[in-house]
């Protein structure tokens, strides 16, 4: 199956099962419930008599404050529990120094026996590598595989071979603090034009505009994927550079990359942004420290959880710019997914252990309200369950999709990947010529495509 064809069925089942969460009073939606199973329902065959097993998960949830460290660390505190003579210690990672660590693990053949990884073309070298374990044998088991959004899948695979099970799947946007908004005398932005002209606004209430985890690279191209998806007129600009029909030197590629230029040099983000990790962004949007944020929607249950803006935040769609594009259209991000050590030494206990976290994910992540955005079906009455205006927003979103793309990195292959990645940090500390630019991402794609 296409990636452009597993990407629509996602959006479909999303819809499908978002608006089976929040309408109706059904049997099911009364009980709040998730389609998963409850723990005790899906308990693994337990390790021999007196077999003590240490499994090893790297993981990129490292703020004890997000939901998504809290439900991760619920469930396995209960393997633990069910299965005594099972450990679990953790490798905790930003995601950057998860992204170093995964490689060099790579190199040397010893990946953790959890890890985990994005889909894409960021996956493909590990599987080319044969470092991940293949999981097809999983969703051989009924159970686990009727979880997920059909076509999800897709994204981790290739040839046929499953490498990795992931628990979200998010659209990206401008989460904005209506607060901020309303001490700045601002309207929401509809156009690029009209965002670049909150930026005075905002500095003369004494407010940073945006806030941009510059130092992880990763962010400021997750918006300039959105930027380029605007200039292009709609999504599949990428696609077609892989199909060797576009060119990076292409005019649109250009203005996508000056795009971007004139939104750093109008002053869009914080004192220091190429020196700010993404965790510290975030923590600071949610401090109240800048009116907005660009990011997935995986954010919204730790903006929720704020004891500062939770409450305060509205969710919006990238703007038209200079009169093109849809803002219908999103980046939509398969998101980050559990993978397997090949070489592991417990491998079947380790894929014991996945199966009960992704069977057991969409029902605590629902009672932590941390449920938007989720590579599984969610089975519940999201408000009657007390989610936000922003959750149940956010949900709207997924409705409303027309097209999509990936982010550049899990698109591109790693090496223009990491020249891209560099040239757009570049832009927030120096003067960057982006013709030369442009012309550094086609000289670096010719050496490497295959």
């Amino acid at each position: 199956m296409s990636k452009k064809r597993a990407l629509g069925l996602v959006l479909a089942t999303a819809l499908t099962f978002t608006l089976a969460a929040c309408g109706g009073n059904n049997a099911n939606n009364n009980t709040g419930g998730s389609s998963a199973p409850a723990a005790t329902d899906s308990a693994s065959e337990k390790p021999a008599e007196g077999k003590k097993v240490t499994l090893t998960l790297q993981t990129i949830q490292t703020d004890k404050s997000t939901p998504q460290y809290q439900v991760e660390e619920e469930i396995v505190n209960n393997y633990m529990k069910e299965f005594p003579n099972v450990k679990i210690e953790w490798d905790r990672l930003d995601t950057e120094q998860q992204k170093v660590k995964l490689k060099t693990q790579a190199a040397s053949g010893e990946v953790a026996d959890i890890t985990m990884v994005n889909p894409g073309a960021q996956l493909q070298p590990f599987a080319d590598g044969k470092v991940l374990a293949p999981l097809n044998d999983m969703l051989e088991d009924e159970e686990l595989k009727g979880t997920f959004l059909e076509g999800v899948l897709d994204y981790y695979s290739f040839d046929g071979t499953l490498y990795a099970l992931p628990y979200n799947m998010n659209l990206a946007g401008i989460f904005y603090n209506k607060e901020l908004f309303e001490k700045a005398g601002v309207e929401v932005p509809t156009t690029f034009e009209d965002l670049i002209a909150t930026f005075p606004k905002f500095k003369e209430a004494g407010i940073a505009p945006m806030m941009l985890g510059g130092k992880d690279k990763w962010p400021l191209s997750f918006m300039f994927t959105n930027i380029l998806q605007r200039v292009n007129g709609g999504p599949k600009f990428l696609d077609e550079v892989n199909a060797g029909n576009k060119k990076f030197t292409d005019p649109v590629f250009v203005e996508a990359l000056q795009k971007t230029k004139e939104l750093i040099d109008a002053g869009a983000y914080q004192e220091g942004a190429a020196t700010f990790d993404n965790t510290t962004a975030s923590q600071q949007f949610r401090d109240g420290k800048a009116a907005m944020y660009f990011m997935g929607t995986w954010e919204i249950s730790a903006i929720e959880a704020s004891e500062v803006v939770g409450g305060k935040v509205g969710f919006m769609p990238f703007p038209t710019v200079a009169g093109k594009g849809n803002a219908k259209d999103y980046v939509v991000a398969p998101g980050t997914a559990y993978a397997l050590g090949a070489n592991s030494d417990n491998l079947e206990e380790a894929k014991k252990f996945l199966k009960y976290l992704l069977i057991n994910y969409p029902k605590v992540a629902f009672e932590k309200k941390a449920a938007v955005g989720l590579a599984q079906k969610v089975d519940g009455d999201f408000k009657a369950a007390g989610y936000s205006d922003l959750a149940i927003d956010a949900l709207s979103r997924f409705n409303e999709v027309q097209g999509g793309d990936m982010n550049f990195d899990n698109v591109i292959e790693p090496a223009t990947t990491q020249t891209h990645l560099t040239g757009l940090q570049g832009l927030l500390i120096k003067d960057v010529n982006v013709e030369e630019l442009a012309a550094e991402h086609q000289k670096t794609w010719e050496l490497n495509k295959k």
